[in-house]
């Protein structure tokens, strides 16, 4: 499997995602939607942060940095300024990726005390994993708002 082909192909959506998401009036965008992380905004940074918790400090060896706070995030500008900022190091991180760095265990502590030691290439799969779950709560949350997701599929993706 390739995991970066997978990075790129959620960073494509991400971006496809924020895109659609710009267009909506603000108080769409952070209303409560009653899903995982209440607003289509908190969802989306959720899956921001996961990258960013992941790439950019987990596999860097920093495992205690501080999570995103949703609120501090009022506008849309602070929105794409943090997806960049967490794409570039995680773009630099994987331009750098061999297969020996894929094949390093990294273990992750969760809140509830549960410790995981997997590859790296598995928690990039997992870091993937996330991001098609809680797509699948974007075009959800659209299509109940008369909105058609900017989704493109898999197939369609490597085949261009």
């Amino acid at each position: 499997m390739n995991v970066i082909k997978l990075m790129e192909y959620s960073r494509l959506l991400r971006h496809n995602y924020l895109d659609a998401f710009s267009k909506l009036p603000w108080e769409e965008f952070v209303k409560d939607r009653g899903a995982s992380f209440d607003s289509l905004r908190n969802i989306f940074l959720h899956c921001v942060d996961v990258l960013d918790y992941f790439a950019n400090h987990l596999f860097q060896g920093d495992a205690e940095r501080k999570r995103v706070n949703f609120d501090e995030y009022n506008n849309f500008e602070k929105i794409k300024d943090y997806v960049e900022r967490v794409e570039a190091g995680a773009g630099v991180y994987l331009s750098k990726i061999t297969p020996e760095e894929l094949s390093r265990k990294v273990e992750r502590k969760f809140t509830d005390g549960t410790v995981v030691n997997l590859t790296i290439e598995d928690w990039f799969v997992h870091i993937f994993q996330e991001e098609t779950h809680h797509r699948g709560e974007f075009i959800a949350i659209l299509w109940s708002m008369d909105i058609e997701p900017p989704h493109l599929g898999w197939a369609r993706f490597v085949s261009r």
